[in-house]
């Protein structure tokens, strides 16, 4: 990182502590509108609690872009872990409050992104935005956790097992992106604090839960255990001690088990069961801690899931990125190989992409980049893979199909890109030009 890139970062920064008020208010507005569940931690609910909070987190956040700024971090974290506690004791998940602090990362770098508009070093400056900027996140997260713990603790002190276990599976969760070993860690250290002997968890592979580990299966129970943690797996049973408890299940049989739901922001992710073969009753704090390491795996597949994702997508378009683009083809002609089957590729260029970024200014470049991938996504079929190899090059890879298919598709999509230009939804014409060729058996599509 260049001299001048920081120098320009501090400028920025003291732009936009100076008003911090404004941001904390449209940050407030989108916490609200994502996070809801922030509101319980406030008198009746009330949004101006909500835009203090949010103008100190960002007032902070915004200080915190200067190398040579001298802020009070213990200070700052031990409120942040105080903010923390409250959340808790209101019965506010952790994965919201985990949310309100991405929300304020992103109202960060994009009032960054916005104050630096044009300039050549925006890029540099971005970049070093999001690493001074990720420390700080990184440390606050950490102290909402502990929060989240100084509640449970002070409401559990004979569990101390319990609250050590959740803190170790929260801090080993948020080193990895690998779902078997977020499994394996969340499964292995509630067995350990509960002292139970088996347990397995299941992930959603579309419209069906996968079984993705176990732990403590003799041999020839692992079906077994399977299909009894799958009978019923959905149902949720109310009880009257507690939210947590609203997540689990207890399980009935030869096994003596609790089951939770993965869930994180609404959408089911997987599920956990927990059991042992002795006769057990479990008391409400087992069943909460439960509940806790459940919504714990949750936002950590949740975020491995993203980082999945965002690993192969191209950012601005959706589509596969050059990477992914070129493993599909590689297992393409593997197939095309292997079953003698046709294989055609199609490359697209936006050919005034530079025109218009110099003229128009990027934003209208991005828009053009979108308007074509959305139409070659329309007009390509389920089976195809679409990719943005660079800034203005494009490809498509299309099993199955040979030049005359590929053809076609290409007609698709320029009849679409042209009809586009006739209405003027872009105030420039798209350009573009597309090659089409056939892969045959022993050409290196490399070469």
């Amino acid at each position: 990182m260049t001299q001048r890139a920081s120098d320009l970062l501090g400028e920025v920064a003291d732009r936009l502590s100076a008003d911090a008020t404004e941001s904390g208010m449209v940050a407030a507005e989108a916490v609200r509108a994502i996070e809801p569940e922030l509101l319980k931690g406030y008198r009746d609910g009330s949004l101006d609690e909500l835009v203090k909070m949010s103008v100190a987190f960002l007032q902070a956040l915004f200080r915190s872009l200067r190398l040579d700024s001298k802020l009070p971090w213990p200070e700052y974290y031990t409120q942040a872990r105080e903010y923390a506690r409250r959340y808790a004791e209101k019965g506010v998940p952790l994965e919201s409050l985990m949310e309100g602090l991405a929300v304020f990362r992103r109202t960060v770098l994009a009032r960054v992104t916005d104050e630096l508009g044009e300039s050549p070093y925006a890029d540099e400056v971005l970049l070093l935005a999001q690493s001074r900027i990720g420390d700080v996140i990184e440390h606050l997260n950490s102290m909402f956790i502990r929060g989240y713990l100084d509640y449970t603790e002070s409401k559990h002190r004979a569990r101390q097992s319990e609250l050590h276990g959740l803190y170790h599976i929260a801090s080993a969760l948020g080193r990895s992106l690998d779902v078997s070993e977020i499994a394996e860690v969340g499964l292995r250290e509630t067995l350990k604090v509960l002292g139970l002997q088996a347990g397995a968890v299941w992930i959603r592979d579309g419209a069906r839960l996968k079984l993705a580990k176990t732990i403590g299966m003799q041999p020839g129970e692992e079906d077994e255990f399977s299909e009894t943690g799958r009978s019923g797996l959905m149902r949720v049973v109310e009880v009257s001690s507690g939210p947590a408890e609203s997540r689990v299940d207890r399980i009935a049989g030869e096994w003596s088990a609790i089951r939770a739901e993965l869930r994180t922001k609404g959408v089911l992710l997987g599920a956990m069961t927990v059991a042992t073969r002795l006769p057990r009753t479990f008391e409400s704090s087992d069943l909460e801690f439960v509940a806790a390491v459940a919504d714990q795996i949750a936002v950590a597949l949740d975020r491995a899931r993203q980082h999945t994702k965002e690993a192969r997508t191209d950012y601005l378009t959706g589509l596969a990125n050059r990477p992914e683009f070129e493993r599909a083809i590689d297992r393409a002609v593997a197939s095309a190989e292997r079953h003698k089957r046709r294989l055609a590729l199609m490359m697209i260029d936006l050919d005034n992409l530079k025109d218009i970024n110099d003229t128009y200014g990027h934003h209208v470049g991005d828009e053009a980049i979108r308007v074509l991938a959305a139409e070659l996504q329309r007009a390509v079929r389920a089976t195809d893979t679409c990719g943005r190899l660079g800034g203005d090059e494009f490809g498509v890879a299309m099993p199955d199909a040979d030049e005359r298919d590929a053809r076609e598709v290409g007609l698709r999509v320029r009849e679409a890109l042209e009809h586009l230009n006739r209405t003027a939804k872009l105030p420039v014409p798209v350009e573009f030009s597309i090659g089409i060729t056939a892969w045959r058996q022993g050409l290196d599509w490399q070469a």
